[in-house]
């Protein structure tokens, strides 16, 4: 079928028939003599000129010498390359680069200007012609997953994933960036077990390099580094947690000696009364408490209200004169902590630890020295803490401190928090 397209219209045919030659004539064979019949003379094909003898005129035809030494550009056109030096007449008609130009001869490339960036000065004294990759993954694994481990909901998470951060890499200490690297650190160590040990040994490498700092800024508070010492204790008190259960470590009392994380968070306590008495005016504390919408209530325990009313009973009967007052206050905060929980008034699970955070400083201390009226409010205490569990860096403590609290009390004392142990689903061992 013939092309009818307008391409094959405009491309000239390569074999195109003479329409002077009528179609039934025989072919017309090659002109091989002179009009007069005399032979001519067929060029040799060496380049050489063909002279054409005999009796009629001279023919002559130019000479053809074929060559390899074209330019590339006429190669790959597939056309007659003149040779010309330094560039071809078609490349100049063309007005591109031809391959006679030597290098020599080139246009110097377009000068471009390089901007160099000043170094950053880094708060953690990193070297400038290294990159600490650890930290690197540490950071990045902070901001995209372990901040959002700190809070119920998104707009909580945001206040560690951007203000603490800043805060961080701004702060002329490094203290505060090493404790967000040992917190990430732990929080690997339990994502991904089978590197656990190395990530753990990474953290307790950023903690030690962050507590002596933290010792000596908790000493010297000022409005410059106020918002810093209040994120390092809440960081601390979170590395106490996800640090795991040790033993003789049960958070509100130690066994033997003083517990290491109550230690720490009562510092929160003494950093927020300097900020709320307004000796640091313009931090960042109040813009962290972001007010949320309630938690959906959680399944109360049995008889709860009951328990506790019991429970005030017998403290009110057995409690020296002395100390009644402020026992039966720390109850009645953790009827309220009961209350907030399981009535849908609380907006983040963590606020359980206002109970510890609202204790007198005589109830911390009779309960440090494992004081039996103490211990059985704790016991109570535990069950509120066995719903923060959903979070990662409180897994296990609920049955530990449960433990440590059964080991404290004498035999008189432990009917008293059967019913909490029921309650967590903890058996003496």
């Amino acid at each position: 079928m013939p092309d009818d397209s307008p391409l094959s219209q405009l491309t000239p045919a390569t074999h195109q028939r003479d329409f002077s030659t009528p179609r039934d004539s025989p072919p017309r064979s090659p002109d091989t003599s002179l009009t007069d019949g005399t032979p001519r003379d067929i060029d040799d094909g060496g380049g050489r000129d063909s002279e054409k003898r005999g009796k009629g005129k001279l023919i002559t035809r130019k000479s053809h010498r074929k060559s390899r030494l074209g330019c590339g550009n006429c190669k790959q056109r597939r056309i007659k390359c003149d040779e010309k030096r330094p560039h071809c007449t078609n490349c100049q008609k063309r007005d591109i680069h031809c391959d006679y130009i030597p290098s020599s001869l080139e246009p110097p490339p377009i000068p471009t200007t390089h901007f160099t960036k000043p170094p950053i000065q880094s708060s953690s004294s990193f070297s400038s012609s290294t990159i600490n990759i650890s930290d690197v993954r540490l950071m990045h694994h902070w901001t995209t997953s372990t901040c959002h481990t700190l809070s119920s909901w998104y707009s909580g998470a945001t206040a560690h994933q951007i203000t603490n951060t800043e805060l961080a890499l701004s702060h002329p200490s490094p203290h505060l960036l090493h404790l967000t690297f040992a917190f990430t650190a732990f929080h690997l160590a339990h994502c991904r077990p089978t590197e656990r040990t190395s990530y753990i040994a990474l953290a307790d490498h950023h903690y030690g390099l962050a507590l002596p700092l933290v010792t000596s800024e908790l000493a010297s508070m000022t409005p410059s580094n106020s918002d810093a010492v209040y994120f390092s204790v809440q960081l601390i008190c979170l590395l106490g947690f996800a640090r795991g259960p040790r033993p003789g470590e049960y958070l509100a009392f130690g066994s033997p000696g003083r517990s290491e994380w109550l230690f720490m968070f009562r510092g929160i306590r003494t950093t927020i009364e300097s900020l709320e008495n307004g000796n640091f005016e313009g931090t960042k504390l109040r813009s962290t408490r972001t007010k949320h919408r309630p938690l959906t209530g959680l399944s109360a325990p049995p008889e709860w209200e009951t328990r506790l009313q019991d429970l005030k009973g017998h403290i009110t009967f057995i409690s020296p004169a002395s100390d009644r007052d402020d026992n039966l206050h720390s109850l009645t905060i953790l009827e309220e902590m009961y209350r907030n929980r399981y009535e849908e008034v609380d907006s983040e699970y963590h606020v359980v630890f206002g109970w510890l955070y609202r204790q007198s400083e005589g109830f911390l201390e009779r309960l440090q020295a494992m004081e039996q009226i103490q211990l059985i409010l704790y016991a109570h205490f535990v069950v509120l803490i066995s719903d923060v569990e959903r979070f990662w860096y409180m897994k296990g403590w609920t049955w530990h401190i449960m433990n440590g609290i059964w080991e404290a009390l004498r035999e008189e004392n432990r009917a008293w928090i059967r019913w909490p142990m029921n309650v967590v689903g903890w058996i003496p061992p």
